[in-house]
């Protein structure tokens, strides 16, 4: 005998009634009255070994064909082998992330900065990551005030004025995105300023860290176990190489000559996607740093970069090591200088160059940069032996800081005793 389906006017009667009831309409739909007042449609099934009830509408709100609409799709998942349950609390919760700020920011940067192809998205992807997400990306975008954004700036502006500067100028261009983009009706950042809300005006810096402030850092970074020798070695080619932190730690084994196997010797080739500049950049290596770069390649193992990752990131935001690692752990060195930053290394590193006696064009062409003017048009030429000449001189001098030697001599002096 087939079973009996439920129809409109008794499921109308059962709840008039003000009784509980569990009435079955086949394949495992129930009108489930537990209140006087309150009735709901639900589906009684088994998914992995367990039997589970599914709420799928309250009645009259949802009618009896409509909650059998219902009931066959969560029977279409089971099908599947999808727990209609699983299903429905993801959905849940994908609805409630839209219009959220987090969001608005992944849209952001979907279409402003990866379809786009900027050259160094990992930037504004560290902002969003440290500061803008953990801060505001549980909130509705549209919840968002001026005081919500004031906040934000202000627990950062008094340690870190240049990221509060920036951090500034990636929220207003993520509201911006969300008006243009009609998710929201106004700009809570629109109004706000570096100079009255954030780190202020900008100057230009001007620190460089003297052969003394060098010798004492390198003693009590000596004196911090927990500083680490891959960090110990990070800095010293920073200072060696007068290259950026990121081009360093972003670095590839297969981007170096270790073996001298070119006729102009070792070198590291520094590719033009990573640069500042956008121009490839051949970086001789004297026998200091090679002894440091064969050091880190025992330290990496088999990993494919000079500075490998060193925990897991669940963002994965980059293939190696963490762009903050080394501040954190220069933080923890209590070397009781003036307060200086990990890019003051490349001025620390230029101003020396100066000192030992470098000249002008070939110390610019160290750092990677590119002559100006009149000059940079004419002067195309890289300079690599002279620059060879200066790191080896440069290097030396730094390995002599590190040893405890102070001296300072000029590479026009010792280039005339070699003579």
């Amino acid at each position: 005998m087939a079973r009996t389906k439920l129809t409109a006017l008794a499921v109308e009667q059962a709840h008039r009634s003000g009784e509980p009831v569990l009435l079955s309409d086949g394949d495992g739909l129930y009108l489930r009255k537990q209140t006087r007042d309150g009735a709901s449609w639900t589906l009684r099934y088994h998914f992995a070994g367990r039997q589970h009830w599914l709420t799928l509408g309250n009645y009259p709100d949802m009618p009896l064909a409509q909650a059998r609409i219902e009931a066959r799709q969560a029977r279409v998942l089971l099908d599947k082998q999808q727990d209609p349950l699983v299903v429905r609390r993801a959905a849940l919760a994908e609805e409630r992330q839209k219009g959220s700020f987090k969001s608005l920011c992944e849209d952001w940067y979907r279409a402003e900065v990866q379809a786009r192809g900027l050259k160094h998205p990992a930037v504004p992807r560290r902002y969003l990551d440290k500061y803008l997400l953990p801060k505001l990306g549980r909130l509705p975008a549209c919840d968002i005030t001026p005081a919500d954004v004031a906040r934000m700036l202000d627990d950062i502006k008094g340690r870190a004025p240049t990221a509060a500067n920036d951090l500034l100028r990636f929220t207003r261009r993520i509201f911006a995105f969300g008006v243009r983009r009609r998710f929201l009706l106004s700009n809570p950042a629109a109004d706000f300023s570096p100079r009255l809300d954030a780190g202020g005006t900008e100057r230009p810096r001007s620190r460089a860290l003297s052969s003394d402030e060098l010798g004492q850092l390198f003693e009590k970074i000596r004196e911090t176990p927990s500083f680490g020798e891959h960090n110990l070695l990070a800095i010293k080619l920073l200072l060696a190489l007068c290259v950026r932190k990121g081009e360093l730690l972003g670095a590839r084994w297969e981007e170096f000559d270790l073996e001298a196997m070119s006729p102009s010797g070792a070198v590291w080739h520094l590719p033009a996607a990573r640069t500042k500049t956008g121009e490839g950049l051949n970086i001789p290596l004297v026998p200091e740093v090679l002894d440091w770069l064969r050091r880190l390649r025992v330290l990496a193992a088999s990993s494919d970069y000079v500075f490998p990752k060193r925990r897991r990131d669940p963002r994965e935001r980059v293939p190696h090591v963490g762009v903050d690692t080394l501040n954190v752990a220069l933080q923890r060195v209590k070397h009781g200088l003036r307060h200086f930053t990990l890019h003051d290394l490349r001025r620390t590193a230029r101003t020396h160059l100066a000192a030992l006696g470098i000249r002008r064009e070939v110390a610019e062409r160290c750092l990677g940069h590119k002559l100006r003017g009149v000059e940079g048009t004419y002067d195309r030429h890289d300079y690599f032996k002279d620059r060879r000449a200066a790191l080896e001189t440069w290097t030396a001098h730094l390995a002599g800081i590190e040893r405890g030697e102070r001296k300072v001599e000029a590479l026009r002096r010792r280039l005339g005793s070699r003579a």
